[in-house]
């Protein structure tokens, strides 16, 4: 390195004082092209990328608050004190989450539904169904979930993911566990 630094100061002295100056004016206009793109240019525009940014979770917060004010009006209109409904002896939440998913979701956002059953103590055994939604938006997540979780259903829900998409942050990967306890 110090013999490189060296023999740039040597060709530096073999220079007339104009080419001196030149190279030096040239070699300043380099530095100032290089510390604009290097540091100034990414900082400004890291400085706009999380503006950006920022406004768009603020948008993303006022539709939740939204939301949150529709789920509460919901609660505030149910009954108090209602007993959970008492499942039919054939019920399947199998079909129940199908058609309360077929009401509330395109068809090609479901991207499976697997159904398991366990026992519980006391001869009942839980029935659940997990499902996984791709590419939904908030309004479609909410419609599920009060169909789902209705008024006089049986079905409560046990799990729930939700990812934003990384191509769209208006829709998200939803992973739903809903389960109902039934008698044996």
């Amino acid at each position: 390195m110090n013999a490189a630094v060296h023999q740039v100061q040597v060709l530096l002295a073999r220079l007339s004082p104009r080419e001196q100056r030149l190279v030096a004016v040239f070699a300043s206009l380099v530095a100032a092209v290089l510390a604009w793109s290097l540091v100034i240019s990414p900082f400004l525009g890291g400085r706009e990328r999380v503006r950006r940014e920022i406004e768009s979770l603020r948008s993303e917060l006022s539709e939740i608050d939204g939301l949150a004010r529709q789920i509460r009006q919901s609660e505030a209109e149910l009954p108090k004190g209602a007993a959970p409904a008492k499942p039919p002896a054939d019920f399947s939440v199998l079909a129940f989450v199908e058609k309360a998913a077929g009401a509330s979701l395109r068809p090609e956002s479901i991207a499976s539904m697997t159904p398991s059953r366990r026992a519980l103590d006391g001869g009942r055994q839980e029935s659940a169904v997990e499902l996984k939604l791709s590419a939904v938006t908030l309004g479609e997540i909410i419609a599920l979930l009060g169909g789902v979780e209705g008024e006089r259903s049986p079905v409560y829900i046990k799990q729930f993911v939700v990812k934003k998409r990384y191509d769209d942050a208006s829709r998200f990967d939803v992973t739903l566990v809903a389960a109902a306890t039934l008698p044996a």
